[in-house]
């Protein structure tokens, strides 16, 4: 695809370049999903440095935190429509399908969810997402991109016998790549507020750039 189209479309995978070199990459959407009580947090993506490349899915929950390794060949995209597959788990800004039984960390995770009613931030040519016009600087160590500001989810997920149950929820998509985090950052976001629709996202990173760094800062309400 056109790396201006890519650009422009930021929730797309942006790393087919560097599948097949031994070259730091990492590439990883965040999706958030929350009730009032409870909720859970999938993390899919790939990595990619020196000693080779792998798969995997970070799986978050109010207690605990689990990160399951998967081979690369697991790892599947499509553009149209936006699809990221790893082995038996599926996920696009319409709907999560997951599929996960590691018995190593005891994880059993299987369920479905639903996205509909997406609310956006603003984008034109010069901001085509949160970072505005750095979006197109290609020497970025990391990128930051929203998906989605706040949809509504329904379906469920049962995480080891537990089933966390959503009917006119909130759910949240961001995603993050290149080659390395900041060294430092601090990340808060949240959408289950009085007024239902209601969304809060906020960043403050130190951004490597060349020869020094700078604050980079963004927030959207």
């Amino acid at each position: 695809m056109n790396k201006l189209l890519l650009i422009r479309n930021a929730k797309l995978f942006q790393g087919e370049k560097y599948l097949n070199k031994k070259k730091q990459y990492f590439e990883g959407w965040y999706f958030k999903n929350t009730t009032l009580q409870n909720g859970i947090a999938f993390i899919p993506g790939i990595n990619i440095d020196d000693v080779g490349a792998k798969a995997f899915i970070q799986v978050i929950t109010k207690n605990k935190s689990y990160f399951v390794n998967y081979d690369i060949k697991d790892f599947e995209y499509a553009h149209s429509p936006f699809c990221v597959k790893i082995a038996d788990n599926s996920f696009s800004d319409r709907n999560i399908i997951i599929n996960i039984d590691d018995e190593a960390q005891n994880l059993k995770i299987h369920g479905n969810i639903e996205y509909s009613s997406s609310k956006n931030i603003h984008t034109n040519a010069f901001a085509p997402n949160i970072m505005g016009p750095f979006s197109y600087i290609p020497f970025m160590e990391c990128n930051h991109a929203i998906i989605s500001m706040q949809n509504t989810i329904n379906g469920y997920i049962n995480i080891n016998n537990e089933t966390i149950s959503f009917d006119n929820h909130r759910g949240y998509i961001e995603k993050d790549w290149g080659c390395s985090f900041p060294k430092s950052y601090i990340l808060c976001q949240g959408n289950n507020f009085q007024k239902r629709d209601a969304s809060f996202m906020f960043s403050i990173a130190d951004i490597p750039f060349k020869l020094f760094s700078f604050k980079g800062l963004f927030v959207f309400f």
